[in-house]
């Protein structure tokens, strides 16, 4: 089994309960392990749009990167996910931050998450369910890539709210 790590997002239609909604759309294909805390962030545009809602989900698997790839495509499909925008509103987002500690790079998939390390909104979760993580690629901890944000996008945990497995 190899592990992978989901990292998730949704500023629409209720996020918390999007959020609840694709965690128990991925517990259909993959055993999860950990849930992360509910983190609340202004989006990366810094406009008028909603604040996001982003969790992590550290999971088991025995599916190849392509395979995990479709399966979230057409669970943000399923869920009424529409690209308007880059950066834009979203009902969820489902993003491979890591499997396996692979380093993958294809047209359409960049494993690590090439974006991963300047988005607090992925790394605070990530160091929830995993605090010893190590970036494949760059061979820091996870407590130094959050160091090194420039920007945390006014983040902040949720304390009263959590998804459950």
């Amino acid at each position: 089994m190899s592990e992978i790590i989901f990292g998730l997002g949704s500023n629409l239609n209720n996020p918390v309960m999007q959020l609840q909604t694709a965690v128990d759309n991925l517990c259909k294909y993959f055993v999860l392990k950990k849930v992360s805390s509910i983190y609340k962030s202004q989006s990366l545009l810094k406009d008028n749009q909603d604040d996001y809602y982003n969790i992590a989900v550290l999971a088991e698997t025995d599916k190849l990167p392509y395979e995990i790839l479709s399966i979230t495509q057409n669970i943000e499909k399923d869920m009424g996910r529409i690209k308007l925008k880059k950066w834009g509103e979203r009902v969820i987002d489902i993003d491979i931050i890591d499997y396996n500690r692979e380093i993958i790079k294809h047209d359409n998939l960049e494993i690590p998450h090439n974006q991963m390390i300047y988005r607090s909104f992925v790394l605070k979760p990530l160091q929830d369910i995993n605090p010893d993580y190590i970036h494949p690629v760059l061979k820091i901890s996870v407590q130094d890539m959050i160091n090194n944000l420039e920007d945390d996008y006014n983040i902040t945990i949720c304390r009263n709210k959590s998804i459950f497995i």
